[in-house]
C-alpha cells in the first residue's frame, strides 16, 4: 500500500494558516484608509511582520490539538482512521510539549499507511506561517482583494523559489526531501494586515503525495489570530498507478496564557523543525466549527474597534 506523509499541513501546519471576524463599518477607519494606500511591497512585509510577531506570541499559549485523519473507500466509507487528541504548551525554553489525551489503536497504523514518520509531521503540523525571515524563500504575487464572511482582505499567491530551480529540486530530491515549503495562496485582513486563511498544500512531491487544504484563523485574545480549523478532503495520485483518498480534520481549541514556566510529569517534548536563518531555496528547513459538517467553517469571531 502507497505510504503518504502529512507534512506541514498544519507546517505551517502551522499551517497553517485562515481566520474571519468582525462586522464592517460603514466609514473607514484611520488602520483601513492607510492600509489601502499601501503598495502590495509594503503590505507584504507589514504582514510578514506580523506572521514574525505571531509565531513568538503563540508560544505563550497553551492549547488542545485534536486531529482525524481518514482514507475514504467506495460509496464514500471511511476504511480507516487516525485520531488523536493531544494538549500543547511552551516551556520557559521556547520547547513544545505534548501530552497525549486521546489515541485510540488506528487500522492505518497497522496497515503501515500511518507511520512514525507521519504521525511525527502531524505533530509538527502547523497552519502555514510567513514570516520575514522566511520570506526570501518564496515568490509573493499580489492578486486582488476578496471579502471572506464579514472581512475584507488582500489576497496573495504564494511559491516556493526552489519550485522553479531544477537544480535545487533536483537536490531535494536526491536527500529526499519532501513536503518542507507551501504552495498556494494566503488571505490577509486588511485592517489587522494578518493573515486569517490559507490554501494549499505542501511542496515539493517525489515518491509521496500531500493533499491540499484549508486552514482558518480567529481572533482569540483581540489582537492576534490564532489558527482554529484545517480541512483537506483530496485524492492523491501516485505515478506508479494507484489512488488514495484521503480526508483529514484539525481543530485547534482551549487556547489559554500562560505567565509560568509549564512542565508536563508524563509528556514528551515535541522536536520542532529547526528554523534557519539563512536558509537558501533547496535546503529545507528540517522543520471551529461546532457543527458536525466537516466543510463547516467556524463561526466568525468580532474584534474590537478602536
Amino acid at each position: 500500500m502507497k505510504k503518504f506523509t502529512f507534512a506541514l499541513l498544519l507546517t505551517f501546519a502551522l499551517t497553517a494558516s485562515l481566520w474571519p471576524a468582525s462586522a464592517q463599518q460603514q466609514s473607514a477607519t484611520p488602520a483601513q484608509k492607510s492600509s489601502q494606500q499601501l503598495s502590495p511591497e509594503e503590505l507584504i512585509k507589514r504582514f510578514t511582520a506580523k506572521e514574525s510577531e505571531l509565531s513568538e506570541i503563540w508560544k505563550e499559549y497553551q492549547y488542545i490539538q485534536e486531529s482525524k485523519i481518514q482514507t475514504i473507500g467506495q460509496a464514500n466509507t471511511v476504511t480507516g482512521e487516525f485520531y488523536q487528541v493531544s494538549e500543547y504548551v511552551f516551556n520557559d525554553a521556547g520547547k513544545r510539549l505534548q501530552r497525549i489525551i486521546k489515541a485510540p489503536p488506528s487500522i492505518l497504523e497497522q496497515q503501515g499507511v500511518m507511520t512514525q514518520e507521519d504521525k511525527n509531521a502531524l505533530t509538527n503540523l502547523q497552519p502555514f506561517a510567513l514570516t520575514t525571515r522566511d520570506l526570501p524563500l518564496y515568490n509573493v504575487t499580489y492578486v486582488g482583494k476578496e471579502k471572506i464572511d464579514d472581512l475584507n482582505t488582500y489576497v496573495f499567491d504564494v511559491t516556493p523559489k526552489v519550485m522553479t530551480n531544477e537544480r535545487e529540486l533536483k537536490k531535494l530530491k536526491d536527500q529526499k526531501i519532501e513536503g518542507k515549503y507551501f504552495q498556494g495562496r494566503i488571505w490577509v485582513d486588511d485592517e489587522d494586515l494578518q493573515v486569517v486563511k490559507s490554501a494549499g498544500k505542501v511542496v515539493p512531491e517525489f515518491k509521496q503525495r500531500f493533499p491540499r487544504f484549508e486552514t482558518y484563523r480567529e481572533n482569540i485574545d483581540g489582537r492576534y489570530w490564532f489558527p482554529t480549523y484545517t480541512y483537506g478532503d483530496d485524492k492523491l495520485y501516485f505515478d506508479k498507478g494507484g489512488m488514495l483518498h484521503v480526508r483529514m480534520v484539525i481543530k485547534y481549541k482551549n487556547y489559554r496564557r500562560f505567565q509560568s514556566d509549564i512542565k508536563f510529569i508524563d509528556g514528551t517534548e515535541v522536536v520542532d523543525d529547526p528554523k534557519t536563518d539563512d536558509v537558501k531555496p533547496g535546503e529545507a528547513k528540517k522543520e471551529e466549527p461546532k457543527k458536525e459538517d466537516p466543510k463547516a467553517k467556524p463561526t466568525p469571531t468580532p474584534r474590537p474597534r478602536p
